[in-house]
């Protein structure tokens, strides 16, 4: 493990902190918004200025789920540890022993070999989470909503990843294209679901940037 605890606390307060401001102060969400209704001729800010708003708070939550899961889901990899079980494999028939000759002693089985790195990653989720919350002013209600949603996306993403298995290298799918679809332009959900799934990648590649900076170089923490 190439980071000790304290190093991993001052990274992961800066990864939330980071993915946040690559959101707002890039106005990501905004400008998906503006772009989505200047290209399809669907109202904007200045036709409907109350329902802007709830657009962009509510699709800045999606954005924040989607960001936080493509985080978790790099975490081993920039965290350079793993979590795997590999299972023994599947033992053989036992051979007939041949009259008058002693049967040969079974080998144990081969234990599951256990890398475990949950208490690095936990301590990076938490910590990670933490300061999210902080940040966002999160009370206890709105914690256990995300929390839920965030078990959602996690469910629904490795559907879509088993069913969409052969789609095309870059393709997006999932809760975050569905949900952004429905709340961007009901009316028109194809259309909608291609600017959301485009609209996840570009999620995808911040939430990627901000892991290569917060551990891009050691540092003294």
């Amino acid at each position: 493990m190439p980071y000790r605890p304290r190093e991993l606390v001052v990274r992961a307060r800066e990864a939330a902190a980071l993915l946040l401001a690559t959101l707002d102060r890039n106005e990501m969400v905004q400008r998906f918004l503006d772009m989505y209704a200047a290209e399809h001729r669907r109202p904007g800010r200045a036709d409907q200025p109350a329902h802007y708003r709830e657009q962009l708070e509510r699709i800045r939550r999606e954005s924040i789920l989607a960001g936080v899961l493509r985080i978790e889901a790099a975490l081993p990899a920039r965290l350079k540890v793993s979590v795997t079980v590999r299972g023994a494999r599947r033992p053989a028939k036992k051979a007939k022993a041949k009259k008058g000759r002693k049967a040969p002693e079974s080998r144990p089985k081969a234990k599951p070999a256990l890398e475990l790195a949950i208490p690095f990653l936990d301590l990076f989720r938490e910590e990670f989470f933490v300061a999210l919350g902080q940040a966002l002013n999160w009370s206890h209600d709105d914690a256990r909503e995300f929390w839920r949603d965030l078990d959602i996306y996690r469910m629904l993403n490795t559907r879509a990843a088993t069913r969409h298995a052969g789609r095309a290298a870059g393709a997006a799918s999932g809760p975050f294209v569905d949900r952004v679809a429905l709340l961007l332009d009901a009316s028109l959900m194809e259309q909608a679901r291609r600017a959301a799934g485009k609209f996840q990648l570009e999620i995808n590649a911040a939430a990627d940037r901000v892991l290569r900076k917060v551990f891009s170089r050691r540092r003294e923490n």
